[in-house]
């Protein structure tokens, strides 16, 4: 076991905490994401924006009542890689 085959980029805290909450729903708003994971709005929109450039989320805009609202959700590449990178950690942990 090495720990090449942990992608770093994912693990680091603020990342992989996201990415974990968007792994156990369809889709989230930015207040959710942010109120689950403790995340400042900057460092969310930084985050998800790095992992909408690696094509692990989609963000979209949609309008409820006369508000706009930003939802995010694990594209089906972005699930798979958080599965794997779960299964991955698991099994150097020996779990």
């Amino acid at each position: 076991m090495s720990y090449a085959e942990i992608d770093a980029h994912l693990v680091a805290p603020k990342r992989f905490v996201t990415l974990s909450h968007l792994s156990q729903v369809e889709q989230a708003d930015y207040p959710a994401l942010q109120e689950t994971t403790g995340l400042s709005m900057p460092d969310l929109s930084k985050i998800l924006r790095d992992l909408e450039d690696r094509g692990l989320v989609e963000i979209s805009k949609e309008r409820k009542n006369r508000y706009g609202a930003t939802l995010v959700r694990l594209t089906t590449e972005g699930r798979g890689t958080f599965r794997e990178l779960v299964a991955t950690l698991n099994r150097i942990a020996g779990t």
